[in-house]
């Protein structure tokens, strides 16, 4: 597990350049509050939507 990064995983990638593509505008592993100590993938502050990109658990 400590070799699979906290960031910039494949699909995550593949998911912003995707939504880049479309026009969207986002944050990376921003903070979401003071008081949470989770760090989303993706964060959309207008909409205040939060994105987590999960992979498969065994792999």
């Amino acid at each position: 597990m400590a070799r699979f990064g906290r960031r910039d995983t494949a699909p995550e990638l593949a998911l912003r350049r995707e939504l880049h593509r479309r026009g969207r505008r986002f944050f990376v592993d921003r903070p979401v509050s003071k008081r949470c100590r989770v760090r989303p993938d993706l964060v959309f502050p207008r909409a205040r939507i939060a994105v987590f990109v999960d992979g498969c658990f065994w792999h």
